[in-house]
């Protein structure tokens, strides 16, 4: 395994909110991470963040509505977005998600990008489009992140990551190819993400109002 980039990371649990009234204020310069319920966004997040718990993982995929705010070195807030595409889920709570993901991609001028967290064993779906089309149609920047590359051996994974590669540099808006692909198992990846998270964090502006 490699080396953790920030073994010295300092982070910590801000708040969790249903809507705009309780997101916190917006002091720094804030990613956000989204995917599918089951992509392993929970586990990036302890991994990228150095911490064991930190991000919890939901034991019932798709009941977690909140957005959760981690303070990441009183420099970067890093955002935990409610997963998506979960069957059991019943519609009214898929339309409450709907709405509250809406309200913190509308309202948050803090916000550099949205790291979108793609299963390399499964590729881009129709839900994730769906959310590359909203975030284009709000002008937000998205980097594109393929998780779990550790179940593929390594040809069948070439194949899906230039597979993915192409589908994503089609896709009109504001998509940050190429393809990020990490591993919180074995580490993989993780120096080259969290590289280009600082580029974005530091070095790219954005203004929502």
């Amino acid at each position: 395994m490699n080396q953790h980039p920030f073994s010295d990371l300092q982070s910590r649990f801000v708040t969790g909110a249903v809507d705009a009234k309780g997101f916190p204020v917006a002091s720094f310069p804030e990613v956000a991470f989204a995917g599918r319920s089951n992509v392993g966004k929970s586990s990036l997040l302890n991994h990228l963040l150095n911490r064991k718990n930190l991000a919890r993982v939901s034991r019932t995929p798709g009941r977690t509505r909140e957005i959760n705010f981690f303070s990441v070195a009183e420099r970067w807030m890093f955002v935990d977005l409610p997963g998506y595409g979960y069957a059991k889920v019943a519609r009214d709570q898929r339309r409450s998600w709907d709405q509250v993901m809406d309200r913190y991609l509308g309202h948050r001028s803090a916000l550099r990008v949205v790291v979108i967290l793609l299963d390399l064993r499964r590729g881009m779906t129709d839900l994730d489009r769906g959310l590359t089309d909203l975030l284009a149609q709000k002008g937000i920047p998205w980097l594109p992140v393929a998780t779990k590359i550790d179940k593929l051996k390594s040809n069948p994974r070439r194949m899906a990551l230039r597979t993915l590669q192409e589908v994503v540099v089609r896709i009109p808006g504001y998509g940050l190819p190429p393809v990020v692909a990490v591993s919180s198992l074995t580490n993989e990846g993780m120096g080259l993400l969290w590289q280009r998270l600082v580029e974005i964090l530091d070095t790219v502006p954005r203004d929502l109002e």
